[in-house]
């Protein structure tokens, strides 16, 4: 049987998983999808120093997947840098990956690589301060209604302690009194003998 959770712990970690988690994961794997097709569309045209080309910079397809070409981690010289074969020190490649970091990129809502990145680490302590304010809020809410609640069924230690000390002396006065009637009938009870 399905289990309709409407509040409660297990119920807010499920809406944090599938909400804000996962347009925060959702955000990171859009931002790494753009990532590597824009490098691997900027790098693939380009010629290393072996004269290769045609290979990917990234391998992976979002964030989790995302790694660089083992080939091109091993060996930095299969890097394609140039524009053109054979031209060492040639780096009209290299210069537009740079240009990456400024480039408006379509698939990122126009704006560039720093923005996008930006724009989700607002979004995420946005959603945290919130999450944070709400906190405070239900624990100022919390203290009040706890308070109310002690001052109307609670017990207060001076009362207790005043009661305390009436009915000490009470007890004391009734103990005192029967001592006085004790001893009144056993001075009746010696005058009779």
């Amino acid at each position: 049987t399905a289990l309709d959770l409407t509040g409660g712990t297990m119920q807010g970690r499920i809406a944090a998983r599938d909400g804000g988690l996962k347009a925060l994961r959702d955000d990171l794997d859009s931002l790494a999808s753009a990532l590597i097709t824009e490098v691997n569309a900027a790098h693939r045209p380009g010629y290393s120093l072996t004269g290769s080309t045609g290979a990917d910079f990234f391998t992976g397809t979002d964030a989790a997947s995302l790694s660089v070409n083992t080939a091109l981690a091993d060996d930095p010289s299969l890097i394609q840098a140039a524009g053109t074969p054979g031209a060492v020190g040639d780096n009209t490649v290299a210069l537009t990956l740079a240009r990456l970091a400024d480039r408006s990129i379509t698939g990122l809502g126009n704006r560039p690589f720093s923005g996008a990145y930006g724009q989700m680490v607002a979004n995420l302590g946005n959603g945290l301060a919130e999450a944070n304010s709400q906190l405070a809020d239900h624990e100022a809410v919390k203290t009040l209604l706890l308070g109310q609640r002690d001052s109307v069924s609670g017990v207060s230690l001076d009362e207790e302690m005043s009661d305390l000390v009436r009915f000490q002396k009470a007890y004391q006065a009734s103990a005192r009194i029967v001592s006085v009637v004790d001893d009144m009938l056993e001075t009746v009870l010696s005058l009779g003998r």
